[in-house]
């Protein structure tokens, strides 16, 4: 329910979960490049749309445009400062994805075991995205979060609120 209520037209319009991903350019100096991105009909993806993703530019199509997947997993036997740590070193692995020309980078916590836990889904992806502000990187990459602890729609809505864009 809205207020003021929106018309049928535009409701569609105004509630839409569409989400685009990858850089953001200068609406200011527009180019081909700048225009160049995903669009997603929902920030929701399942495994094989995030492996087209991951491979986007695979056969060279997509130029520009290029994924990075980076762990979300640390060292259970270091404690807090282990994963402090980790933090700050995919933060390092971002800055250089993104210098190698990723446009996207996937914070994955895939292959967790005994001795490596992923980090919370919230604490990584807010991490990466105020990383990318204060180094001002951030409307040149995309994020999206693969994440075991994402399990209800709120997590997904704090997840899109706290910078991700699938």
């Amino acid at each position: 329910v809205t207020n003021p209520p929106l018309d049928a037209i535009r409701e569609e319009l105004v509630t839409s979960l569409r989400s685009s991903l990858g850089p953001q350019g200068n609406i200011l100096e527009p180019t081909a490049a700048a225009a160049r991105s995903v669009t997603l009909p929902f920030p929701v993806i399942d495994n094989d749309e995030l492996a087209k993703l991951i491979h986007i530019n695979a056969d060279g199509d997509m130029p520009g445009m290029r994924a990075a997947t980076l762990s979300g997993l640390y060292r259970v036997s270091g404690g807090g400062d282990a994963l402090a740590a980790r933090l700050e070193q995919i933060c390092t692995e971002v800055d250089a994805a993104i210098e190698d020309g990723a446009r996207l980078i996937v914070l994955s916590d895939r292959h967790s075991d005994a001795e490596h836990a992923p980090i919370p889904s919230l604490l990584l992806t807010s991490a990466v995205h105020h990383h990318l502000i204060r180094t001002k990187q951030r409307t040149q990459v995309g994020l999206l979060v693969e994440a075991g602890d994402v399990r209800e729609v709120h997590h997904v809505a704090l997840l899109i609120g706290y910078g991700a864009a699938a």
